[in-house]
């Protein structure tokens, strides 16, 4: 059963891992708090979490519900679902009406080119704490690379791509 005490140090935790994040772009700090930090769960999964998010419909890191629940049941859930989400999605809508109020102001296209190349640096933290923790042999490597190269190159729904690539490495014993 999970402690009062638990719960808010779950909530508070992903308060600020939701206002951290951009887009996802957070999940090399999300992996080095709860897996090398609090030693909530195990890198590997951290990564299935990852992976079974990605499969969900709605937000790219609906995975912090999974890890919510594997920390403390369903009010660990609760608690790091609505703190992940509830206060960004506040700000979201303040940013949002300022962006339209605003947006015609030179310095919101730069303040915007400014943000690219720090939401690049942050995504590719995030590519490599997956692929440390799930790419283990020249087979996953390969599994990888050729997915990546059909995500870039096709116009097929990501989603299939990732469920035959998931087959695939079942099927190869990855």
């Amino acid at each position: 059963m999970a402690t009062p005490e638990l719960l808010l140090d779950l909530f508070l935790t992903f308060v600020r891992l939701g206002l951290t994040g951009f887009g996802g772009t957070n999940l090399a700090e999300m992996e080095r708090l709860l897996v090398g930090q609090r030693g909530w769960i195990d890198a590997r999964t951290f990564a299935n979490g990852f992976a079974l998010g990605q499969l969900m419909p709605g937000p790219n890191l609906l995975a912090v519900t999974h890890y919510g629940l594997v920390i403390a049941g369903g009010w660990g859930a609760a608690a790091a679902t609505i703190g992940f989400y509830g206060p960004t999605a506040v700000l979201s809508a303040a940013a949002a009406l300022l962006w339209k109020r605003h947006s015609a102001h030179p310095w919101s296209l730069t303040f915007r080119d400014a943000l690219l190349p720090f939401g690049g640096g942050v995504m590719l933290a995030g590519v490599l704490v997956l692929g440390q923790t799930s790419i283990h042999s020249w087979a996953a490597a390969a599994l990888a690379a050729i997915t990546f190269v059909i995500l870039r190159r096709s116009r097929l729904n990501s989603a299939l791509v990732v469920v035959g690539a998931a087959v695939v490495g079942a099927l190869i014993g990855l």
